[in-house]
Parts: structure tokens; sequence; C-alpha cells
């Protein structure tokens, strides 16, 4: 109960002043429910004593002394808690005093500081207004002296635009004698356009002719090459027959097996396609092995 007292003066009168409405409104809440909670506590209490009443009844004879004391107990504590509830009931009265008080304060001196805001205000627009017609003033004054100043840029460029159309004139008649040159020059293209055009025929029946020739000369490389690369399967596949009667293969000397197809060689071939000859990867042993099998095979 102490505690609870203790916990309404957790604030000061100079907290009070100085706490906004809202925590007021709080603080106030909260005594106001404290209160309620005495309130049940002293209501509970009485009906602790009833039914201790009722017990002391049925049980008169044996708890007659015991009941004395409990009743005394409970009286005394019913009178403590009247009397702290009245402590409480007085202190919530002067807080709301207090704190009606704090709130008329409060509100007078936010009115105060209303109105003078309102006067600022007014000072304010005054001089805003008073500065702004200044400002209109000086405006008008550059108004005027720009629409001078266009008056006379309006006679300069119609000065201006006489010495240009003049001008002008002049440079026309001098590029009429320059286009009369530029046709003659036209003229002179044209001629020469068309004795390139000969000279370009000539070259492209040169062209055909030389074209014809490599064509020639492409074929007779292609039939070349297509005899050597079937030597060179029948060669490959002896090889393989070799070393296939002496149970070897070209694995076993740390090459791949090359693929080597006769296919019949073209000329768009011989052009897009050349022998891969680092396909065929040998151990400089497996090459001296595989040139020593092929020497007795043969023998």
């Amino acid at each position: 109960m102490s505690g609870a007292v203790g916990g309404m003066q957790r604030f000061s009168r100079e907290d009070w002043e100085d706490a906004s409405k809202e925590e007021v409104l709080d603080e106030l809440a909260r005594v106001r429910a404290m209160l309620e909670r005495e309130k049940r506590r002293s209501g509970s209490f009485a009906e602790e004593l009833r039914a201790a009443k009722e017990q002391s009844l049925a049980v008169q004879t044996m708890v007659e002394q015991e009941e004395e004391y409990i009743t005394n107990r409970l009286m005394k504590r019913l009178e403590q808690l009247k009397q702290e509830k009245q402590i409480l009931a007085n202190e919530v009265e002067q807080e709301e005093e207090f704190l009606t008080n704090t709130l008329q304060k409060r509100l007078e001196k936010i009115t105060k500081e209303k109105v003078d805001l309102e006067n600022q205000l007014e000072v304010e627009q005054e001089y805003i207004v008073n500065k702004l017609q200044k400002q209109l003033e000086h405006l008008n004054c550059e108004k005027n002296k720009l629409t001078k100043e266009k008056i006379d840029l309006e006679n300069q460029l119609e000065a201006e635009q006489e010495y240009i159309v003049n001008k002008l004139q002049k440079q026309v008649r001098q590029l009429g004698r320059e286009k009369a040159g530029l046709l003659r020059e036209k003229n002179d293209l044209h001629k020469q356009i068309e004795d390139l055009g000969r000279s370009v025929s000539k070259l492209n029946k040169d062209k055909v002719n030389v074209e014809a020739q490599m064509e020639m000369e492409e074929e007779n490389i292609v039939n070349r090459l297509q005899r050597q690369l079937d030597y060179v399967h029948v060669q490959y596949k002896n090889l393989e027959r070799r070393m296939e009667e002496r149970g070897l293969s070209l694995k076993d000397f740390g090459a791949e097996p090359l693929d080597v197809n006769c296919h019949p060689l073209g000329r768009h071939s011989f052009r897009s396609r050349s022998f891969d000859a680092g396909s065929l990867k040998l151990s400089r042993k497996g090459v001296r092995t595989l040139s020593g099998g092929a020497s007795v095979s043969a023998r």
C-alpha cells in the first residue's frame, strides 16, 4: 500500500509544470486505476471478514479466542484500508486540482503565444507587401528600359537586314558564275567517267580470262593431291594390317587412330580443307618401333 501511495509522488510540482498534456492525463488515469484497485481490495477484505464471521459461528466453541483475534486484526486492517483509501482520495483530489491549475496555466500560455504569433505574422505580412511593392516598381522600370532597347534593336536590325540583302545579292551573282564553271567541270567529269567505263569493261574481260586459267591450274593441283591422298591411305592400311599381325595397335605407342578416308577432292574442297598432319601423334620410341616393325614385315 505504501508503495502504491509512493508511486503517486514520482512527479514533483516542477515536473508537473513541464509535463505535456498527454503525460498529465496518463498520470491521472494511472492514479484513478490505482484508486479503483484499492476499492476492489477493500471489497475483497469485507468479503473475507464476512466469511470469517460465518466460519466462527460454525466452530464458535473451538475457535472463539482465535475468532476474536482474527476479527480484531481484520477490523484493524479494514480501518487501515479505510484510512489509506481516504488518503488516496485526498491525494487524487489534490492531484486533479493541481493538474487543472497546470492545464489552465498552459492554456493561458498557449493563448498568449498565439496572440504574439498573430501580431508577428501581421508585421511580417506588412513588410512583405512593402517589399513586393518596391520590387514591382523596379520591374516596371526594367520593363520600360527593355521596351526602349527593343525599339533600338528593331531599328538596328532593319539596317542590318538591308545590308545583308545587298550582300546576298552580290553573293548570288558570284554563285551564278561559279555554277557555270561547275557545269563545265561536270561535263568534263562525264567524259572521264565514260573513259573509265571502257577501261572497266576491258579489265572485266581480262579478269574472266585469268579466272579460267586459274581454274585449270586448280583442277590439276586437286588431281595431284587426290593421288597423293590415295597413296597415303594405302600405306596407312598396310601399316595397320602389319601391326594387327604382330598384335600391336597405335594406342600402344601413345598415338590416336588416324581417320583417313579417301573422299574425292573437288576444287571447293581444295580451297576449304587441309590435311591435318598432326592428328596422328606418336612418341619417338613408338615411331622407331613402328619403323622397325614395318621393316621386319617387309622382310
